[in-house]
């Protein structure tokens, strides 16, 4: 007691009391999520977006996925406060680092969380931040989005085997392939075996076509508080039946 007291005195509030707590409540087939666990975030942590756009949607279905929307992933900044790296947030057309606190509280809509099942190195912190830094301002690759709806996206063909690749020094991004490749980077990914522009953000939350459960634990939904006030649209993302 007397020691939080001094620290007070000395140097104001403590990091834990400056954070608006935040939780994690683990997905069901059957039934809505109901036990939570105070979320923690790492270097490392996949998020996954979903404002529920039904236009947006529609186009995704269009291409052969769906939702989560959208995708990012938590980097430790050199000063050890967190961020997310993204592309193309609010249809804002450039690669962006964001606090990750006011990001994920100002966020309307749905969020998962992926977690690494073992914690980055400090070293693999290092590279993603490095990455990261170097990838702020760059443009979101509008022509490479266009050309996912037509039978001449890397994913569609039959030569997505050959096709499929993790490039790590693009010049334009798209969201998913930012995100994948920013763990190419820190080393959590083989670059063979997860090529960044056949993966859209659904790949990345659910294990359908790659498989990234021997990396990341399941999907949870990311909520402000302990206990959810209501279930519906704009709180859990739907797993679909493909």
């Amino acid at each position: 007691m007397l020691s939080t007291v001094l620290a007070l005195a000395f140097f104001g509030p403590l990091p834990e009391t400056l954070e608006r707590p935040s939780y994690l409540f683990k997905m069901t087939e059957t039934t809505p999520p109901q036990r939570s666990e105070r979320y923690r975030a790492r270097a490392g942590d996949i998020l996954l977006f979903d404002d529920h756009s039904p236009l947006t949607a529609k186009i995704y279905r269009m291409v052969g996925t769906d939702g989560p929307l959208h995708a990012a992933v938590v980097f430790r900044k050199k000063d050890g406060s967190l961020a997310t790296l993204e592309a193309g947030t609010n249809a804002v057309m450039k690669v962006f680092n964001f606090d990750l606190e006011p990001r994920l509280h100002g966020f309307d809509g749905t969020i998962l969380v992926r977690r690494l099942h073992q914690p980055m190195t400090g070293d693999q912190e290092r590279r993603m931040a490095d990455f990261a830094v170097a990838q702020e301002g760059k443009r979101y690759a509008i022509g490479r989005l266009a050309l996912q709806g037509t039978p001449l996206r890397p994913r569609g063909s039959l030569l997505a085997p050959i096709l499929g690749r993790t490039i790590v020094d693009r010049e334009r991004w798209i969201c998913s392939e930012l995100v994948v490749a920013s763990l190419v980077v820190a080393g959590v990914f083989n670059g063979d075996e997860y090529p960044a522009n056949l993966m859209y953000p659904r790949d990345l939350c659910y294990d359908e076509r790659f498989d990234l459960s021997p990396q990341y634990q399941a999907p949870a939904m990311w909520y402000p508080r302990a206990e959810l006030e209501y279930m519906g649209k704009g709180v859990r993302v739907g797993r679909s039946d493909k």
